[in-house]
């Protein structure tokens, strides 16, 4: 019998399922090397609905990843970690071939990681994983509000009645692996500490929302339709999410942007974020 066969009998490999959530937040709670792209609350629900695979033993649970298909054009790895004892290789070994195949079988053909944890990109580099393109963060501190702009559309409160306007807005606006899914707008609007829309010629033209954590304010999206940009609603947006935050108490605002979309750049830059010198690669793989 080859020790490979060994090593796999030892360490099972399968599907995982609701049962496993218990253990798999344990880890996320204990390991060190555990990286995850959504909030800790939030991975409950993407555990429950999206496909992810672990590996475990007879003293239990050794490591795991869950990935968010994309469809038509990819799936993204969205949260994986590993037990401390474990190495990096033989936990690629295992679990990786498994989510290619199930990558494949959903009729996606390619493989995306979005993160600069060094434990794990550089074994996915070493797998055939290439950097596509850089994402760099923005910080705004303080208190000081935002310089005056003006308000070409009329902003409110998002209600879940928008879900339908907002995923078209949305794909319209991203490229494809930025893109929001229905249940990830659902979520926000459901959750988000502010979620507003922009209207103008009786639709919905943009959106923005962001969440808390103490005094700190990550803006997670700002959305404006394609045909309408250029008329300062980015602008409008962004201003009025700044003004929301700040009276809410917050005093430090990040975001995170491509590194070559300089148009957004531009207006971070303006209302006052400063690139942090922070950069995180997208990794792709095309699969045959």
């Amino acid at each position: 019998m080859s020790l490979s066969f060994l090593r796999r009998e030892a360490n099972q490999v399968r599907a995982i399922t609701q049962g496993d959530l218990r253990s798999i937040m344990r880890m996320v709670d204990t390991a060190w090397r555990v990286h995850i792209r959504v909030p800790p609350v939030e991975l409950g629900t993407k555990i429950r609905a999206l496909p992810g695979f672990l590996a475990e033993d007879q003293a239990g649970l050794r490591g795991f990843m869950v990935m968010e298909p994309q469809h038509p054009h990819v799936a993204l790895i969205i949260a994986a970690g590993l037990r401390d004892t474990w190495n990096v290789r033989p936990y690629l070994d295992l679990l990786l071939p498994e989510v290619e195949r199930s990558v494949r079988a959903e009729g996606l053909p390619a493989l995306a990681h979005i993160g600069n944890v060094a434990w794990l990109v550089d074994d996915l580099q070493a797998r055939g994983f290439e950097i596509r393109e850089w994402i760099v963060a923005f910080e705004r501190h303080g208190t000081e509000p935002p310089p005056a702009t003006a308000a070409p559309a009329r902003l409110r409160s998002a209600h879940s009645s928008d879900l339908s306007a907002l995923l078209t807005l949305d794909g319209l606006a991203f490229n494809h692996i930025w893109r929001k899914s229905a249940g990830n707008l659902n979520e926000a609007l459901a959750s988000a500490d502010s979620f507003t829309v922009a209207e103008l010629d009786g639709q919905l033209v943009g959106y923005t929302w962001y969440e808390r954590y103490n005094r700190h304010a990550h803006l997670t999206r700002l959305a404006v339709h394609p045909a309408y940009q250029g008329r300062g609603i980015g602008a409008q947006l962004l201003h009025s999410a700044i003004v929301n935050a700040l009276d809410s108490g917050v005093n430090m605002i990040t975001l995170n942007t491509q590194e070559t979309n300089g148009r957004s750049r531009s207006l971070y830059e303006r209302f006052g974020f400063v690139f942090t010198r922070q950069r995180m690669p997208v990794l792709w793989k095309n699969l045959p």
